[in-house]
């Protein structure tokens, strides 16, 4: 099992704090991954109109798991695996869902409009969709951050070697599809 990288020492102590009750420590932690949890539902999702709603959930279950957290250094996958959780169930309860990836919008307050690519954000979701699910998953969480291998497989729930593999495949298919310009 891999070991996360550090936390910073402010935000193990806004966990501690946290999980002992502190409201303003509660609010200053959700202060500090509300924006990268946003990002990373509107991903899984698809779905820019339920993003504050699965947010909420995500973290109203963080709050009544924190007690049960082992390893203060381990919160951040844990959290996400939280958040990958919630989507899963909300993608599951939608009655004939289609997966669909939503740009980004400035009126989004919360999320931060995407920095322009050479190909634009539009072509760059519809080749993500058709990937895989697995390839486009870590591939988002890889794009989600500066993460190694081993945070990479934490979160995912995946090997070493497995998020290697899965990645490398996820960015030669992207790349095909973009060259091949077949993004419908």
């Amino acid at each position: 099992m891999s070991i996360p990288a550090p936390l910073p020492t402010e935000t193990v102590d806004l966990i501690v704090l946290t999980g002992g009750g502190d409201r303003p420590a509660a609010e200053a932690l959700i202060g500090l991954y509300q924006q990268r949890i946003a990002r990373f539902v509107i991903a899984q999702t698809g779905d820019a109109s339920h993003y504050e709603d699965l947010c909420q959930t995500i973290f109203v279950k963080m709050m009544l798991g924190l007690r049960g957290l082992r390893s203060v250094e381990r919160f951040e996958p844990w959290l996400f695996q939280i958040a990958r959780n919630v989507c899963r169930d909300h993608l599951r309860s939608r009655s004939g869902w289609r997966r669909i990836f939503v740009a980004f919008k400035p009126e989004h307050e919360t999320v931060p409009a995407p920095e322009p690519q050479q190909n634009s954000f539009a072509e760059i979701e519809r080749g993500l969709e058709r990937l895989p699910d697995a390839q486009r998953t870590i591939l988002q969480f890889a794009l989600g951050g500066d993460r190694s291998y081993e945070e990479l497989a934490e979160l995912s729930g995946s090997s070493v070697s497995a998020v290697k593999s899965r990645l490398h495949r996820a960015r030669q298919n992207l790349r095909a599809i973009m060259l091949a310009g077949n993004v419908e």
